[in-house]
């Protein structure tokens, strides 16, 4: 495992666009015996994946947000630093719906693997995901922390600097009520300012942003006027 990282961080020196960068990210799964990678970036209001795992289960797994199900996902936002799963091994501490999970990513090859998650800015989390077909990977997998966080912090600060183009994105989307509201803020008026010019009352302001806030995960209006200046959503 330690020459493979130590390619991984190779490859942040060497990449200089996004195709050259993910072609080589597949060439590394593939000559460690693993099948398929995935880069998630975890952050409020822009969480992402690039990955080569099978359209299918990615479009499934975007469609029927299993990233809210991922025991792989929880268990990195939670400790944020390299391990090894495997949905067999672990199947007796599972959840029901955790359990239905790993059943159906096996089916595209997604059985056990590594996982080496880092802290991002603003709380945020960003991980590299190798995953092998094997239901549990080999004891010699040794997984040096230091070296991973190193390998994954480079490649997080290239993948943002290239602005590489997800395979998943999270969908963002406002109703025409919250976009009226947001569009204000932005326009520096207050809660009370808006609730007058719309003809509404300072509840209604109030709740609808607090529900577009929760709904991304976002802490307060300015971390919501980023958001939406950022996603063209106003």
């Amino acid at each position: 495992m330690d020459e493979c990282l130590e390619r991984i961080l190779d490859l942040t020196a060497i990449a200089r666009d996004e195709m050259t960068l993910k072609t080589a990210l597949t060439e590394i799964a593939e000559r460690y015996d693993f099948t398929g990678y995935a880069f998630v970036s975890l952050r409020p209001g822009h969480s992402y994946a690039a990955s080569d795992y099978d359209t299918t289960w990615q479009e499934r797994y975007h469609k029927d947000e299993l990233r809210f199900v991922d025991p792989v996902i929880r268990q990195a936002q939670r400790y944020r630093r390299a391990f090894a799963w495997s949905g067999e091994n672990e199947k007796s501490s599972l959840s029901v719906e955790e359990r239905r999970f790993f059943s159906d990513a096996a089916d595209y090859n997604i059985r056990s693997g590594i996982t080496m998650p880092i802290a991002t800015p603003n709380g945020a989390v960003s991980m590299l995901t190798l995953a092998s077909s094997k239901p549990q990977l080999t004891p010699e997998r040794h997984i040096d922390a230091i070296a991973a966080a190193s390998a994954v912090g480079q490649l997080h600060a290239l993948m943002e600097q290239l602005q590489v183009t997800p395979t998943i994105e999270e969908k963002i989307y406002l109703s025409p009520k919250e976009a009226t509201f947001v569009r204000w803020i932005t326009l520096g008026k207050s809660m009370e300012d808006i609730a007058l010019l719309e003809g509404v009352k300072y509840n209604t302001v109030r709740i609808a942003l607090s529900d577009v806030r929760h709904r991304y995960g976002l802490c307060n209006n300015y971390e919501l006027i980023g958001l939406a200046l950022r996603r063209g959503l106003v």
